[in-house]
């Protein structure tokens, strides 16, 4: 398999994650996504607490293809991704509980269903410590000891669990004001980007720990819970933007007994440190384009002509990219964000994608299909890389 037919199976296996976050499945608009999330983050608070696994990465992995193959059972992962057999071996795997890891999986999902009711049933007359003591019943603790680990387990997810209800600032009425009835929230986000790694992973090869990848993306929005969604456009400088969420994720943490290590995770991660810590921030930034691209195609994007109340308009840059001839806004962000890629020779494959997503209309996936990229579409990617 050539890279552009790799590149194009990643497009494909992207826009089919999207059913995770399209299909919702309550009265609170919540998603499978923002479910997926919630397991994982028990997944990560149990880590740190009760290290009950030493392979979190294949449990993150498990939570989210699973319900990626519920959702998509005519996608074959063992024929559309070279890594696909044994990412199916863990699908069959989590369905089968055969595994520690797959019995894990099993329990934080289960949790989080309970959770969510839990909450849903007392959060408006219960604070959160009691609703803890109530929660209880669920984590069936053995002694004292297990009773405060499970209470910094279930602050952890408490607050994390904020980010479901919490729209990803870039898309609302303040910034592109996407013009659709339920848009991408902080929670899908993150599942988002751990789908992206998947795939690309899977498709390409990194030498690189892919766990350590998947740790910190599961984690990476946890100050968000605090400061909210910061964009690019809102007048903060990096580093103000960087302070305030070290300080938020500092209080986010609380007490785990891995506070130390997860708050080094997310500044080697925001610092670029490692290659995995680059691969891990690449996704982050390029799930976003890739949404960008998918509102666009799909005609959920305001005109350029329509963007007169866009904060993102008061941006020296979108003023430049505009004058340079951007015609549409994914066109913007394109230019905003080329050059995070572009010339990183560890990772190309993050400016092909993006060049290829620019040539591509994203809703030809929203229907299975394997047609490979034209010939015209690898013309177009080569003379832009050149460019």
């Amino acid at each position: 398999m050539n890279n552009m037919s790799k590149l194009e199976r990643s497009l494909q296996f992207y826009v089919l994650g999207n059913k995770l976050k399209t299909t919702v499945f309550d009265e609170k608009n919540y998603s499978v996504a923002d479910s997926i999330f919630g397991s994982i983050i028990l997944a990560v608070a149990m880590d740190s607490e009760f290290k009950e696994t030493s392979n979190l990465g294949k449990i993150i992995r498990m939570l989210v293809l699973s319900e990626f193959v519920r959702l998509n059972p005519e996608y074959n992962l063992q024929e559309n991704l070279p890594k696909g057999n044994e990412l199916k071996k863990e699908v069959a795997e989590f369905l089968a509980l055969e595994t520690i890891e797959a019995k894990l999986a099993f329990k934080y999902r289960t949790w989080e269903c309970f959770l969510v009711d839990y909450i849903k049933k007392y959060d408006s007359t219960f604070n959160a410590n009691n609703l803890f003591y109530a929660s209880l019943k669920i984590f069936q603790p053995k002694n004292t000891e297990e009773i405060i680990k499970y209470q910094q387990v279930f602050q952890f997810y408490y607050l994390n669990r904020k980010l479901k209800h919490k729209e990803r600032a870039g898309w609302d009425n303040k910034h592109w004001n996407i013009k659709a009835p339920r848009r991408e929230r902080i929670s899908e986000h993150a599942v988002d980007t751990i789908l992206l790694s998947i795939g690309l992973s899977s498709l390409f090869s990194y030498d690189i720990n892919m766990d350590k990848v998947l740790e910190t993306l599961a984690i990476h929005e946890t100050g968000e819970v605090l400061i909210g969604d910061i964009t690019p456009f809102d007048g903060f400088s990096k580093e103000q933007k960087l302070e305030m969420e070290h300080e938020a994720v500092k209080d986010c943490l609380g007490n785990l007994s891995s506070k130390k290590k997860y708050m080094q995770m997310l500044i080697d991660f925001d610092e670029q440190q490692t290659d995995e810590d680059t691969f891990a921030y690449f996704c982050d930034k390029e799930v976003a384009d890739l949404q960008s691209k998918l509102y666009q195609d799909m005609g959920l994007h305001c005109t350029l002509d329509d963007q007169k109340d866009n904060r993102a308009f008061k941006s020296e840059n979108v003023q430049k990219y505009l004058a340079l001839g951007a015609k549409t806004p994914f066109d913007i962000w394109f230019e905003c964000d080329r050059s995070i890629y572009e010339n990183n020779s560890r990772f190309p494959e993050f400016f092909d994608l993006l060049v290829l997503t620019k040539n591509t209309d994203l809703t030809k996936y929203l229907s299975y299909d394997e047609t490979l990229v034209p010939e015209s579409l690898s013309l177009k990617l080569k003379k832009s890389k050149k460019e």
